[in-house]
């Protein structure tokens, strides 16, 4: 993530908590609290939107996308949490009349009905959204209905009696966020229908037990990527047409034909080997910064499973020039069912530099930090290491290199799932409970 990214996003939460002093005066230390918990709520779940648009700025501000997806999720959290505070901290503002005199709030009426059902929409779908057993298909449209809840949050901002109003700096500052996150999930909406993708057309179709190797030929002008990029897919096929993203398993060809290798990891990507040769697709440019090391540098490349596929593009991409010795380390199930070998072999044949290292779990082979400094030696702590593979593979990984001093600067990696939990279980458990104990004050709008 950008530093620079992490700035804006943490400053811009600190005018509202300035401009909230200025009411100290004359409201409680409870009233303004809530207030601001409110104004959290409403600018993290904007910048939320507007990260999730996938907008060229976004990665050029906040860093690579797959490590934008992860500060999405947190800046959720702490919408989620911050909504939770605002509405349950019971605080009463005190309100003036056209007078100036001082008066009790009134009630709250239809602005409050759509801040209740906005805000604990949030709250219901985004404790969901880290409920990571909930089924792809079910928790992408579930998803995009966090808009429309944002959406009355808004609105309910816009329109409820307070101590300021929307037209002050105060109500102005967070009215700006508002509009930006409606109109991102405007876009968004837009964008689903009309599409921001290139027409592609599956070449060949190669099943080799739970992986399937899908390549695809452009219908037109090809997507732009680098190696080690992933992309949005959609296949024109019954059954197939959610839409996913796969690291691209290939550079970029001169013809613009592309490759993916999908392994079987839940419903969808268990059909994929139903897929035709001939089905129309839609892909969507390069995404994420998982970048080649300079070539005549020494360095080190782990993979995991179908973690491989960011470099098998990587060793595509490299100039037979290249001086730096690459030693790949490869964990797989069993090598002898591992549908790469042959294209790993070929590899290198072409680049005398590659150097391939398989480690088999089903022989109790494991990848070890430990074991990785033995292998190479006293230039270890000098050689970057690229890493892509399962998440539980990584933090193992990197916990032993840290126990070995090993520069963890050197340590790339791309985040592997898309979709995960925050590890507290516990956190989403209590929230839940208070969300089903303050139900009782959603009633319908009259």
């Amino acid at each position: 993530m950008k530093p620079v990214g992490l700035s804006l996003i943490f400053a811009s939460l600190l005018p509202p908590l300035y401009l909230l002093t200025q009411f100290g005066g004359e409201q409680s230390f409870s009233v303004l609290i809530s207030q601001y918990a409110g104004m959290v709520s409403l600018i993290s779940m904007a910048l939320v939107q507007v990260m999730a648009t996938r907008v060229r700025g976004v990665e050029a501000l906040f860093g690579p996308l797959d490590q934008v997806y992860v500060l999405h999720k947190w800046l959720a959290v702490l919408a989620i949490v911050a909504a939770f505070l605002h509405d349950t901290i019971e605080a009463e503002p005190t309100l003036r009349d056209a007078a100036g005199a001082f008066i009790r709030g009134e009630d709250e009426g239809i602005a409050g009905e759509l801040g209740e059902i906005g805000f604990y929409g949030i709250l219901i779908l985004g404790l969901g959204s880290l409920a990571t057993f909930i089924p792809y298909n079910i928790w992408r449209w579930t998803h995009r209905l966090i808009g429309v809840f944002f959406a009355l949050a808004a609105v309910h901002f816009l329109l409820i009696n307070n101590f300021f109003s929307w037209s002050d700096p105060l109500g102005l500052y967070v009215s700006v966020f508002c509009f930006a996150g409606v109109s991102s999930f405007v876009y968004l909406t837009y964008k689903g229908i009309t599409g921001r993708t290139k027409a592609y057309e599956v070449e060949t179709v190669e099943v080799y037990g739970r992986v399937t190797t899908v390549s695809l030929k452009p219908g037109g002008k090809p997507i732009s990527y680098k190696a080690g990029q992933f992309a949005y897919v959609s296949f024109e096929q019954d059954g197939l047409r959610e839409t996913h993203p796969y690291t691209i398993a290939s550079a970029p060809q001169e013809n613009g034909s592309i490759r993916f290798c999908i392994s079987a990891l839940g419903d969808y990507t268990s059909r994929i080997h139903e897929l035709k040769a001939g089905a129309k697709a839609q892909l969507s440019r390069g995404y994420g910064g998982f970048k080649p090391f300079a070539q005549n540098q020494d360095q080190i490349w782990i993979a995991g499973g179908v973690g491989i596929t960011p470099f098998l593009a990587w060793a595509q991409a490299l100039s037979l020039e290249a001086t730096g010795q690459i030693y790949l380390y490869y964990g797989v199930r069993n090598r002898l069912e591992n549908p790469l070998e042959e294209e790993l072999e070929a590899l290198q044949k072409r680049l005398p530099n590659l150097h391939v290292q398989y480690f088999e779990s089903d022989m109790g082979e494991y990848i070890d930090a430990r074991l990785l400094k033995i292998l190479q030696g006293t230039c270890f702590d000098m050689m970057p290491i690229a890493f892509c593979g399962p998440e539980m593979m990584r933090m193992n990984l990197t916990t032993g290199l840290k126990k070995l001093n090993y520069p963890m600067r050197k340590f790339h990696y791309e985040e592997f799932e898309m979709r995960s939990d925050i590890g507290f279980g516990w956190l989403i458990k209590f929230l839940i409970r208070r969300l089903f104990k303050h139900t009782g004050k959603l009633v319908p709008v009259k």
